[in-house]
C-alpha cells in the first residue's frame, strides 16, 4: 500500500442551510498543523439543472428561526424526469436516436423490442452535451435488467453502460471498469472537470453523476448521523494529496431500507477519473430487547380461617408475703 504524503488537505461537506432552489452552503474552519490545511465547504451546486435535496427545504429566515428546533436528514440526488416530463427538445432527440439506442443496447444483451421496458432521464450538470437515460425492465420473478444510454446532443455515437441482466452484474462491475473511467472523462468537459475537482468546486456532483452513469441512483444524506440507519456512515468528503497530486471523493448512499452504499472516486489534478469503488453495507437497525417475564403460577386467595373459641388460661395464684424488716443501726 502506498504511503500517504505528509501534506494532505481534506474538504468535508457540511451543509447547514437549505433553500427551496436546492442550494446548501456552510463554511467552518478547523485548525490544522502547518503541513496540512483543513477546510470545510458546501459542494451543492447552484445551477437550475443541479442535484436537489429531497425531503423539503427552508429559507434562511426559517433556518434562523428554527435554529433550536430538531434537525432532519435531507438527501441529495439528481433530478429524474419521466417520459412525460422530458423537455420537447430532448424527447425529439431520443426519438430520432431510438434505433441507435436499440442497436447499441442489443450488443450488450438488452432487447428493447420486448415489452415492459421503462425509462427516465437523469439530469447531470457535469454532462452538458449528453442526455443520460436509464432503461429498466422488471420480470415476474422479481429480477431486473438495467442499463444506461448516453445520447450526444450533437454528433457522436450512442453509448451504453450495462448494469444488470436479470439481477446479474458483469464479472467486472460497471463502477470498476476502466472503460467507463474513460467514457466518464470523455463526457465531462475539461473545464468542468478541472473546476469541480477542487474543494470549492461541485465535486459531489462529479461523484453522483458517475454513480448514475454506471446504473446507480444515489441518495446522499447531508448529515448521516441524523439517520439512525446510517449512523455509522462517514460524511461526504473531498481529499487532496498535494504530493501525489490526486483527489479523492467519498460519499455515502442510502441505497435502500436495508442497504448502505459507500462510493469512492480518485481523480488526477485535472479532475480526470482514474479509479472508483463501491461497497455495500447493511444499515444499522436498532433492536429493542425485551426480557421475558419469569414463569409463575397464579393461585387464588387462600380461604378465610374458621373462627375458633379459645378458653382463657387459668390465672396464676398470687402469694402475698410480709416485707422484710429493716435493720436498725
Amino acid at each position: 500500500m502506498r504511503k500517504l504524503a505528509p501534506v494532505f488537505s481534506v474538504a468535508a461537506v457540511a451543509w447547514m442551510s437549505l433553500c427551496i432552489s436546492l442550494q446548501a452552503t456552510a463554511q467552518s474552519t478547523d485548525q490544522a498543523p502547518a503541513s496540512a490545511q483543513t477546510t470545510t465547504g458546501a459542494a451543492a451546486p447552484t445551477s437550475d439543472t443541479a442535484p436537489h435535496w429531497t425531503g423539503g427545504g427552508v429559507s434562511a429566515a426559517q433556518a434562523n428561526q428554527a435554529a433550536n428546533q430538531p434537525r432532519y436528514v435531507h438527501y441529495l440526488s439528481l433530478e429524474h424526469r419521466t417520459p412525460e416530463q422530458v423537455s420537447s427538445e430532448d424527447h425529439d432527440l431520443l426519438q430520432a436516436r431510438s434505433k441507435s439506442i436499440a442497436d447499441t443496447a442489443e450488443i450488450y444483451g438488452y432487447d428493447l423490442s420486448q415489452s415492459g421496458w421503462a425509462w427516465d432521464q437523469a439530469i447531470c450538470p457535469a454532462f452538458p452535451g449528453t442526455v443520460m437515460v436509464h432503461y429498466l425492465k422488471k420480470y415476474p420473478d422479481g429480477s431486473e435488467s438495467l442499463f444506461t444510454a448516453l445520447v450526444p446532443r450533437g454528433n457522436g455515437r450512442v453509448r451504453v453502460v450495462p448494469a444488470l441482466h436479470r439481477n446479474a452484474a458483469d464479472y467486472l462491475p460497471s463502477v470498476k471498469d476502466p472503460h467507463h473511467y474513460s467514457l466518464f472523462n470523455e463526457l465531462v468537459p475539461a473545464d468542468i472537470a478541472k473546476q469541480d475537482a477542487s474543494p470549492e468546486g461541485k465535486w459531489l456532483v462529479l461523484g453522483v453523476c458517475y454513480a448514475e452513469m454506471v446504473g446507480g441512483r444515489p441518495n446522499v444524506p447531508d448529515d448521516p448521523s441524523l439517520d439512525v440507519a446510517m449512523i455509522r456512515a462517514p460524511a461526504s468528503t473531498f481529499r487532496v494529496d498535494s504530493v501525489a497530486k490526486t483527489r479523492e471523493i467519498q460519499f455515502p448512499d442510502r441505497e435502500g431500507q436495508d442497504v448502505l452504499r459507500s462510493g469512492s472516486m480518485t481523480l488526477n489534478e485535472d479532475g480526470r477519473l482514474t479509479s472508483a469503488t463501491s461497497e455495500d453495507y447493511a444499515t444499522y437497525i436498532a433492536h429493542v430487547v425485551k426480557f421475558a417475564e419469569p414463569a409463575g403460577t397464579v393461585t387464588p386467595n387462600p380461604p378465610e380461617p374458621a373462627p375458633k373459641i379459645i378458653t382463657p388460661t387459668v390465672q396464676p395464684t398470687i402469694t402475698v408475703t410480709n416485707p422484710p424488716q429493716i435493720p436498725h443501726p
